[in-house]
């Protein structure tokens, strides 16, 4: 049941960020830089300026596992600058929190019980929890290359890798048309080693004009997730609680914090 948390705790944090088929090379003419891919996409879902008004979020999302017959209820609530808590609940599976006020990240699930994320594994998640995710990249990546065209979907997409101190490289590929996310593949540090996503990224609305994706096809340590999203509020109010730091994880801390005394 462990691999379930990891996958459901994977597939949170996408449904958050946004921010993974096998493709071929299409073409080897001169590509557009990185940097102009990413700004285009930008542009694409509203531009900066639309990204500037918002300061909080609250998305209502249901994971489906076809293999296991699993149908999960999310709900993510975030905020600037990179607070986050997620709750995913299921009558098979119990409850999952995962949660951080910017500074300690924390998971909490009814089959594993409660943990402070650590190392390698905490670093991804702070930022994968930042609010404005790729609309910001310029704040998210040190490095960013374009590496060729591919077939994503049957439709001609840039591939860009993009890199983060510390963390592994991860790919992201835009529609060559729309401009539009259309995938990524990232490998995910967790409890069980490094485990590679790779996500399918359609069906982008306008929420408070911006856009962004109701439906990602994700696979997972050779599973199918299939994530939905029925709705996406912006500058919402969110009860400071929210984030704020469960007794029993306050209580996980105890022994670190006497350490360093």
């Amino acid at each position: 049941m462990k691999k379930i948390n990891i996958v459901l705790s994977i597939g949170m944090l996408t449904i958050a960020s946004i921010a993974f088929l096998s493709a071929h090379c299409m073409s080897e003419g001169k590509l557009p830089s990185a940097e102009k891919i990413l700004d285009r996409y930008v542009e694409a879902i509203g531009g900066q300026k639309a990204f500037d008004k918002l300061h909080s979020s609250l998305t209502k999302a249901q994971m489906e596992i076809p293999a296991m017959g699993l149908k999960i209820d999310i709900t993510v609530y975030a905020a600037r600058p990179n607070k986050f808590y997620s709750l995913a609940e299921s009558p098979m599976i119990g409850k999952i929190e995962r949660g951080t006020d910017g500074k300690i990240f924390w998971e909490k699930s009814t089959m594993g019980g409660a943990r402070i994320l650590e190392g390698a594994e905490l670093e991804e998640a702070l930022h994968d929890a930042a609010f404005e995710g790729l609309a910001y990249w310029r704040s998210l990546f040190d490095s960013v290359a374009v590496s060729g065209t591919y077939s994503v979907e049957g439709k001609l997409a840039y591939e860009l890798v993009l890199k983060s101190k510390g963390l592994p490289p991860r790919k992201y590929y835009f529609d060559s048309s729309s401009g539009l996310l259309v995938k990524t593949i990232s490998t995910a540090k967790t409890q069980m080693g490094e485990v590679e996503v790779a996500s399918y990224i359609s069906d982008y609305r306008k929420v408070a004009n911006v856009m962004q994706s109701y439906k990602t096809r994700m696979n997972i340590m050779g599973q199918e997730r299939l994530v939905t999203v029925s709705s996406i509020e912006y500058n919402v109010s969110i009860p400071d609680n929210v984030f704020a730091i469960q007794k029993d994880i306050t209580e996980l801390m105890k022994p670190v914090e006497q350490e360093k005394q």
